[in-house]
């Protein structure tokens, strides 16, 4: 039996309300969205979080750009956690599947849940895009 792959991209930017991991930005995935883009305006001088949700066996792909090459970022799988304080210093547990300050990553996802990414913009404070794309697994109709 065949699959059919849905794509689903996402094109996020920085901003001051994204800094706190505490509470992600949450990147809505949905059937009916496409491809859309966000021009980054008001990148922060901390972490950036953000979080989307996807299945076990759905592949994903994350790509970041900046206008100086130099953010970069973590994903974590779903069982994270973050403690941030008043001030933004973070700390944040959970399973890395990414390296460390990396620009780009794709794979097939090992668990349900919640996954985290963490972008790290301190080196610069420059503009960047993030864009995640998940194929989603889908069996024909009978």
């Amino acid at each position: 039996m065949r699959s059919a792959l849905a794509a689903i991209g996402l094109t996020l930017c920085a901003g001051t309300a994204f800094a706190d991991c505490n509470a992600p930005a949450t990147i809505n995935v949905t059937g009916s969205a496409a491809e859309s883009t966000v021009a980054a305006d008001a990148p922060t001088t901390t972490l950036d979080c953000y979080q989307f949700s996807a299945n076990a066996g759905e592949q994903v792909s994350i790509a970041l750009d900046g206008v100086k090459n130099d953010a970069v970022f973590t994903l974590l799988a779903p069982g994270w956690r973050a403690h941030c304080d008043a001030v933004d210093d973070c700390d944040i547990d959970g399973e890395a599947l990414s390296e460390d300050d990396t620009k780009s990553w794709a794979d097939t996802l090992p668990a349900s849940g919640a996954y985290l990414i963490v972008i790290d913009n301190s080196r610069s404070d420059s503009d960047y895009r993030l864009n995640v794309v998940l194929q989603t697994n889908r069996e024909p109709p009978r």
